[in-house]
């Protein structure tokens, strides 16, 4: 038997412990538009955590190496006040690892990677062409404090898009998985 106390352990520690062992993390896209730019990022450390109002929870940290610029998402989010939650199936993932990469703020994903979008709803921003669940979300609120590196937004969801089948692809310790088939 072994007991960690997270006081005295490294973050870095703390998070491999987090990541590989709350599971399975389902992976999503989430895309955000700002100034005519449209972001698309990888997330798999995303859940939902209410119904009454139903609200969904992304934690979101800072570019690396400094870690003082927020990421994209991060700012996006914070200006615009809206996100589009692609859920991610297992063919997609070689390019979701892709859009993971830290580009400046001024590039797009979706460029640099190719990566077609549909727009399904004017009010927010568009789905990843192919995704067969999105969630189009308003921010409902955050929590913040100086010593969090990385911060929970929580996601108002204000409408879902469906399409066929969906075998979700998520995060199980260092490795993906599918989660199941639709019945």
């Amino acid at each position: 038997m072994k007991i960690i106390d997270f006081d005295k352990i490294e973050s870095k520690e703390r998070y491999k412990l987090m990541s590989q062992n709350i599971i399975p993390r389902p992976i999503a896209w989430i895309v955000t538009e700002n100034e005519d730019k449209v972001n698309i990022a990888p997330f798999s450390y995303f859940t939902g955590v209410s119904s009454v109002p139903p609200l969904l929870m992304v934690s979101i940290g800072r570019k690396k190496p400094t870690i003082d610029e927020p990421k994209d998402t991060f700012r996006n989010i914070k200006e615009t006040k809206k996100a589009t939650v692609c859920l991610v199936e297992p063919d997609m993932m070689e390019i979701v690892d892709k859009t993971g990469e830290i580009l400046p703020f001024n590039e797009s994903e979706a460029k640099r990677f190719n990566i077609e979008l549909e727009r399904i709803d004017e009010n927010f921003p568009p789905i990843v062409k192919g995704v067969k669940r999105a969630f189009f979300t308003e921010l409902y609120g955050t929590f913040e404090r100086d010593e969090m590196k990385t911060i929970p937004f929580f996601l108002e969801i204000k409408k879902m898009y469906l399409n066929g089948e969906f075998n979700p692809l998520a995060r199980v310790g260092k490795g993906y998985t599918t989660l199941c088939k639709e019945i």
